[in-house]
């Protein structure tokens, strides 16, 4: 393919541009020579600024384009300058109309993206050039389907893997170091308990007994992780372990990274902070509820997956009037961050 261009649309969110990345490095090694450009949202691009094989990252505020009609010439001057590059293809990796129209708007000789049934939204698939089946029953990780679609540029699927070459800065560490002197902790365990999803969280009640349980009886340091808007839940949970303290502070994409290098391990529900620790090597104990263990959980079969499995499993909700697909047990959890300890 030499010197021509791929056009990768991303737009969010955390863990499916993490999802994502394994695809992109399998193309950036099939051409070598291409040039590999990434379209996403802020503020994704401060993560994947710092992923090889990315040529360029080019930012879509899709929300600020909706919130203010004055920020239209901002999208039309993105469209102008995507059609400027001439992409040899734009694989919309997202499957939402939105995405799918960037994508073509982008002038891409060639839309690919996932057959309709698969996608996000249907009406997606309308403007692609072509298709593609993702999901083949057998059931494959999301890690997996992506690699299908970098499948229709030629890529092998063999062998897929989780990993992400994220190159973290060194102030990203000393950030995070600093952080752990301050609340005398060497090599914590990680909790986040936020989701994206109410119907992924699990109770604040269960993780504060499950911290107390692991800094009485396990004796590690503790450290809660959080996103924009999670501060409270954080909160809430140090009120219910006091006066045991439970560290807290706020990260970035790149300083959490850095705390997960820095961690034995990460507790979390089916959420961006569990994915990027997968992707870095970081052994995880992930709570899942209304979404698939094979297609959404850990890629490493050595990290447990607590479920309950029920009628409504993999049902993919984000709301609901019962929320029993989260009446998890403490003992269950605890019993499961024990034994991925020991291995």
């Amino acid at each position: 393919m030499g010197q021509q261009k791929l056009l990768i649309v991303k737009l969010g969110s955390l863990g499916d541009i993490i999802h994502t990345i394994p695809a992109q490095q399998r193309l950036a090694q099939h051409f070598p020579q291409a040039q590999i450009h990434w379209l996403t949202e802020p503020p994704y691009h401060t993560l994947l600024d710092h992923i090889p094989g990315i040529s360029r990252v080019w930012l879509a505020d899709t929300k600020k384009w909706r919130r203010h009609i004055s920020s239209l010439p901002d999208s039309i001057q993105l469209i102008r300058a995507l059609r400027q590059q001439h992409f040899e293809a734009a694989l919309d990796f997202q499957g939402l109309v939105k995405s799918a129209l960037l994508a073509k708007l982008s002038g891409a000789k060639r839309v690919i993206g996932f057959v309709a049934h698969q996608s996000r939204e249907a009406a997606s698939s309308y403007f692609y050039s072509e298709t593609v089946v993702g999901d083949d029953g057998s059931r494959p990780h999301v890690v997996e389907i992506n690699l299908q679609l970098a499948r229709s540029l030629g890529c092998s699927t063999n062998g897929a893997n989780p990993l992400i070459p994220l190159e973290i800065p060194s102030e990203a560490f000393d950030y995070v170091d600093d952080q752990l002197s301050k609340n005398n902790i060497v090599k914590p365990i990680l909790v986040n308990p936020g989701a994206g999803w109410v119907t992924k969280l699990w109770p604040l009640r269960n993780y504060a007994q499950l911290l107390l349980r692991i800094h009485q009886e396990l004796g590690h340091g503790i450290v809660l992780t959080y996103g924009p808007g999670e501060k409270d839940l954080v909160q809430e949970i140090q009120t219910v372990t006091a006066p045991h303290p439970i560290a807290a502070f706020p990260t970035t994409f790149l300083q959490l990274a850095a705390l997960c290098r820095r961690s034995h391990l990460l507790i979390a529900g089916d959420t961006g902070p569990l994915h990027l620790a997968v992707a870095l090597g970081t052994p995880t104990v992930a709570i899942l509820g209304p979404t698939s263990p094979w297609r959404n959980g850990p890629f490493n079969e050595k990290d447990p997956i607590i479920k309950r499995y029920l009628f409504c499993s993999n049902s993919y909700k984000r709301t609901c009037h019962q929320f029993i697909c989260m009446d998890i047990p403490v003992q269950e959890v605890f019993d499961a961050v024990t034994r991925r300890l020991e291995s």
